[in-house]
C-alpha cells in the first residue's frame, strides 16, 4: 500500500514491536519514530556472505558494498515477505525457505528500527551465477572484518551493522 506521493506505508511501533500507527516512511524517519525493518543475509556453500555493490545512482550510498537485501517491512506484509521481495531472481527457490536468525533492536540509519534478520544458503549454482556479475562478491568473516576496519567508507551502514552486531562471526550470540 502506498501513499499518493509514492511513499511506502510502514508501521510505527512501540519498544515491544507492537504497532501504534501507519505512516509514510519518510515521515517516520523525519520524526525519528521506531519502525520495522529487515536484513537479508545470503551465504554460499563455503559460508561466505554475498555482498552487492550499490549502483552509482543510489540515493544514499552510491558505489558502496551492501548486503543483498534490506529495507522496511510494509504495513501490509509479514517480515519474511519483505525479505523475500529482495531475493535476486536466480534465488527464487529460497521463497518460503528463509530462516529467521535474530531480531535487532537498533537498525542502521536512524537507529530507531526493530530489524528482523533472515538468512539463507544459496545453492552452488545460484552463488556461481550471482558471482559472475562483478557487482556481487562473497566474503568470509575475516575478510568482512578487514573491510569494516580498513575501508568502512566503502561499506553501507547496513553492512557495518551486520558486522557490528556480530551476525557473521563464529562466536556470535544467536
Amino acid at each position: 500500500m502506498f501513499l499518493e506521493t509514492g511513499q511506502e506505508k510502514i508501521h510505527v511501533v512501540d519498544e515491544n514491536n507492537l504497532p501504534l500507527a501507519i505512516m509514510a516512511s519518510e515521515q517516520v524517519h523525519l520524526q525519528g519514530l521506531r519502525h520495522r525493518g529487515f536484513l537479508l543475509l545470503l551465504t554460499d556453500a563455503k559460508g561466505r556472505l554475498l555482498l552487492r555493490r550499490l549502483s552509482k545512482s543510489h540515493p544514499l550510498y552510491p558505489g558502496r558494498w551492501d548486503i543483498v537485501g534490506s529495507g522496511h517491512i510494509m504495513a501490509t506484509e509479514a517480515a519474511e515477505e519483505a525479505a523475500e521481495r529482495h531475493l535476486p531472481p536466480v534465488t527464487a527457490d529460497l521463497t518460503g525457505n528463509l530462516r529467521h536468525a535474530r531480531t535487532l533492536t537498533e537498525g542502521a540509519g536512524t537507529g530507531n528500527e526493530i530489524v528482523e534478520v533472515f538468512c539463507a544458503g544459496l545453492s552452488s549454482q545460484a552463488a556461481r551465477h550471482l558471482l559472475q556479475d562483478l557487482s556481487f562478491m562473497a566474503v568470509d568473516p575475516d575478510e568482512l572484518g578487514a573491510l569494516a576496519t580498513s575501508y568502512p567508507d566503502q561499506l553501507s551502514p547496513t553492512l557495518l551493522t551486520v558486522w557490528n552486531a556480530r551476525l557473521l562471526r563464529p562466536d556470535a550470540a544467536s
